[in-house]
């Protein structure tokens, strides 16, 4: 859970709110009448109006996503129970959650509202869109300011599906100021039928608080998983009972004992959990628990699986870890995804706070790779980012995109935040004949060989790319086209050049390989949302030269109170084995840009995401096209291919679902809107 230091402004996502002038008779206008984002009134072919001055939800529908997971309307933010259920049971396989505050379009009063799945692209909400949407809400002493992030166990509480969350009842809390004891704490509920209702330990908290005697910053985000390596690792360590504290504000708690073996029972196959957060004075960490009876209600604590100091990267390739960490997840995974034996790569994916000044309200999302020591602490080998912008047998990640429009005219659009589409994780591998292989960066070498010409090295990383869901996307499409092959050759500085066939509409989906020479300044890629008079455009391309993907958006919006700032993360061309005779060739750039109207994608050679906000005024803001610079070397674009009109990814809702905006007066830790 993104934490707040102060009342929670500006742009952190969450529930949306709806407008003043909402009527409840009106004809609600379907996504085949929306093609083209509009607003009833409002002349997007001029300069944009003061948006303060517009009615709330006035502009609902102009910058809203149509193929993302998002919030029927209000503030949305992190991903939480995130489940497979194979029997349906609850309206669809796949269980997603998120953290919502409705009639509200900024943080305040954390609650969990879901939807289900068949397929992670169509979604249904439950257990419906409108106002009875929040399934599991702030009710207990313990959880009375929020309901925070929160992991599941398929089988749990009394062999039901249960969930184990952050109960928050102190505000404010975050990294920058002192830590109300109490604050936080771990806390059970389950479902019986699918997830569309929710039943809450009564006895709750079952983790009370943090180790004694430490100094936190935060003390959030449980996730539950089992390990075989740390259960081997752990078996001699019969940890430490959570510390005292009190079932709901009132009983005391007696799970707690003197005496580590009284809450301590053998478990096979236990699960563990994790909590994040972080010292003071000494830097983030990750603390360690584990299951300590049958019924998921007592753990206890084993240690620091991994604890770093403070504001601390380890390469320009890998981000910053800030202060304190937040939604950290423990994985192992092969080249397949999942692989928990032997074979298996062992990392740990974190949201960093305080590593990040300039920009996405001080986060990173990134992730580590390393090895346990016998006390089960992990010493990393290499580290690397997530995503540059704003995550069965498979580990399938949704990340939760900010706006980025700085909190300006947010009442007049009614909404903020959403879900990226889901990607797949896992270790990728690949052979290279390159020196800068020895680099300190996201990448490991596994091993070398050696030829009379020169030394191949296997490297491996942590692998992301679209779930083969997301080919939906593509195949169900309503308009499909190729572009023809084409080279620059340099000499230019910042030229656009329109495809032959242009989209129609802000929801297409763009893939091309990209060949470059070494030794080349260029910069290529494509020009998305031009208007007629270039008053808005949008570059996304690579700079070779740099080893950067970059998001030029300085002329992204002819609204200006938006942030227009440029958007870059590291990417490396390998020099690679050729086909034959032992030389080497850079790789090419398989690029994929996803552009569901604010919200654009980018993926390459199955190692890089970054995912942007773009707010185009002008409904003419349409043009697509390639976008080249540099003086030297040649750049060739090939298998250029568009698919456009995105499959709807709510299909039972219409396109407007705003509802009424409320504020919330000066008694509650959030006042406002």
């Amino acid at each position: 859970m993104a934490s707040h230091a102060h009342t929670p402004s500006s742009h952190i996502l969450l529930f949306a709110i709806a407008s003043a002038a909402f009527s409840p008779v009106r004809a609600a206008p379907s996504w085949a009448d929306l093609m083209m984002p509009r607003a009833d009134g409002i002349d997007f072919s001029s300069a944009p109006p003061n948006l303060t001055t517009l009615a709330n939800n006035t502009l609902f529908t102009h910058w809203r996503p149509k193929a993302h997971f998002i919030a029927p309307n209000s503030w949305m933010n992190d991903p939480m129970t995130l489940w497979y259920k194979a029997d349906g049971q609850g309206g669809g396989k796949f269980k997603a959650s998120y953290q919502a505050h409705p009639n509200h379009v900024q943080w305040g009063n954390i609650s969990q509202a879901s939807a289900v799945s068949d397929d992670l692209i169509h979604w249904k909400d439950v257990p419906s869109w409108k106002e009875d949407r929040l399934t599991l809400y702030p009710s207990q002493p313990n959880d009375h300011l929020g309901v925070f992030d929160g992991t599941m166990i398929s089988e749990g509480y009394k062999g039901f599906p249960t969930l184990i969350y952050t109960g928050v009842k102190h505000l404010p809390t975050g990294w920058t100021i002192p830590y109300t004891p109490g604050t936080e704490s771990q806390n059970l509920a389950w479902t019986e039928d699918g997830g569309v209702t929710w039943h809450k330990l009564e006895t709750n908290p079952v983790i009370g608080g943090p180790p004694e005697g430490m100094n936190i910053t935060a003390w959030r985000d449980p996730w539950l998983f089992q390990s075989p390596t740390l259960e081997r690792l752990t078996a001699s360590n019969q940890g430490t009972p959570t510390p005292p504290t009190t079932f709901n504000g009132t009983a005391p708690n007696t799970t707690s004992t003197t005496t580590s073996t009284a809450s301590n029972q053998h478990i096979k196959d236990p699960w563990f959990a994790t909590v994040s957060g972080g010292e003071k004075g000494v830097g983030p960490h990750l603390l360690l628990y584990r299951q300590a009876s049958e019924d998921f209600t007592k753990w206890v604590y084993l240690g620091q699986i991994f604890q770093h100091q403070g504001n601390y990267s380890w390469s320009e390739w890998s981000g910053n870890w800030g202060f304190n960490f937040e939604v950290s997840t423990v994985l192992r995974l092969g080249t397949e995804g999942d692989q928990p034996g032997t074979g298996g790569r062992d990392f740990i994916c974190m949201g960093t706070e305080g590593g990040r000044p300039e920009g996405w309200s001080n986060h990173w999302p990134l992730w580590v790779k390393g090895n346990y020591s016998d006390s089960a602490q992990l010493s990393p080998e290499y580290a690397g980012v997530v995503d540059w912008g704003e995550t069965p047998n498979r580990q399938i990640l949704f990340g939760w995109t900010y706006e980025d429009d700085n909190g300006y005219g947010v009442l007049a659009k009614g909404w903020q935040g959403a879900f990226t589409l889901p990607r797949e994780m896992f270790v990728k591998r690949w052979t290279v004949r390159d020196s800068r292989a020895d680099e300190r960066g996201s990448w490991g070498v596994v091993s070398r060989s050696s030829s009379s010409s020169s030394d191949s090295a296997t490297l491996e990383t942590l692998g992301t790319r679209p779930a083969k869901e997301v080919d939906a996307l593509m195949s169900e499409s309503t308009s499909k086209w190729d572009e023809k092959s084409w080279t620059y050759k340099g000499g230019n500085n910042g030229t656009w050049t329109a495809f032959s066939k242009q989209p129609k509409s802000r929801y297409y989906v763009l893939t091309a390989t990209l060949d470059f020479t070494n030794a080349s300044d260029a910069k290529a890629g494509f020009t998305i949302y031009k208007s007629p008079d270039s008053s808005e455009q949008t570059h996304v391309f690579y700079d070779l030269a740099a080893e950067t993907i970059r998001v030029d958006r300085s002329l992204s919006s002819v609204v200006t109170e938006f942030n227009l700032g440029s958007e870059a993360g590291k990417f490396r061309l390998w020099n690679v084995p050729a086909s034959s005779g032992g030389k080497t060739k850079l790789e090419s750039l398989e690029l994929k840009v996803f552009v569901d109207n604010s919200i654009v994608e980018i993926y390459a050679n199955d190692v890089f995401a970054m995912t942007t906000r773009v707010y185009p005024w002008r409904s003419d803001s349409v043009g697509l096209g390639y976008y080249t610079a540099g003086s030297t070397g040649n750049v060739t674009f090939s298998n250029v291919k568009v698919y456009e009109g995105l499959t709807n990814a709510w299909p039972e809702r219409p396109a407007d679902t705003s509802n009424e905006l409320v504020w919330d007066g000066p008694d509650v830790p959030w006042a406002g809107w």
